[in-house]
């Protein structure tokens, strides 16, 4: 089981992913969703190696190459069921859901390209969920505590204070005293305010976390409000 809000639980199996493997599921699905806009309907999209290691900030070497197919390889081979509490919902307000992150994978070896088919559904999440600004912003994100917070509170249109420890437990967060954590999430909100995410944020006396999140719509037109 993976640790999840109230009302959501998520089952996961096969190979534990870190922050660099959802740039790489991000990044697929941005490109998916752009080949969409321009031919329609598609659940498969072609790249080449280079260019998306470019896409998601990394070298595009020989090591680069292999991180990346070591990459799709753990997305591959693995599969989350998702269970939402919806109420008033039919069946006692509960569903559920379960399939894999991507589908399967061509690579060519001559000229370095994938032919990638994607999981429509997880597909259709994606494009409602997030935006071209975000991935944006999380490229400009360089610890994975700052991108998970990142995807974390882009699934809230209006965040409400967590505690510290919870944000912990969510995070899977390795660190074995609650004081390192404190200061490497106090630098990882810092690191969300530099690149436009929050307008501000502070921890209270009962250890929660409250963040105002930057308008959207507001960033489009260039009128950030000040924190």
């Amino acid at each position: 089981m993976v640790a999840a809000v109230k009302g959501l639980s998520i089952r996961y199996t096969g190979w534990r992913l870190d922050q660099g493997d959802f740039d790489v599921l991000a990044h697929a699905l941005h490109l998916l969703s752009q080949h969409q806009q321009k031919a329609g309907p598609a659940t498969h999209v072609k790249f080449t190696a280079k260019g998306f290691l470019r896409g998601i900030g990394r070298m595009a070497g020989k090591s680069g190459r292999e991180w990346l197919k070591d990459s799709f390889r753990r997305l591959t081979a693995s599969a989350v069921e998702l269970k939402i509490e919806i109420p008033g919902g039919l069946d006692g307000g509960v569903c559920s859901y379960a399939g894999s992150l991507i589908d399967e994978f061509y690579y060519n070896d001559r000229d370095q390209t994938y032919f990638l088919k994607i999981n429509p559904k997880l597909a259709k999440l994606f494009d409602a969920g997030w935006t071209q600004l975000q991935w944006q912003q999380r490229l400009n994100l360089k610890t994975d505590l700052a991108k998970w917070l990142h995807g974390f509170y882009a699934s809230h249109r209006t965040p409400y204070p967590v505690k510290v420890t919870t944000l912990l437990h969510l995070c899977g967060s390795e660190c074995g005293r609650l004081s390192d954590y404190r200061g490497k999430l106090r630098a990882a909100l810092g690191e969300l305010i530099n690149a436009e995410v929050l307008a501000s944020w502070k921890i209270d006396q009962e250890d929660k976390v409250h963040v105002r999140k930057i308008d959207l719509k507001s960033c489009l037109s260039g009128k950030i409000e000040g924190a």
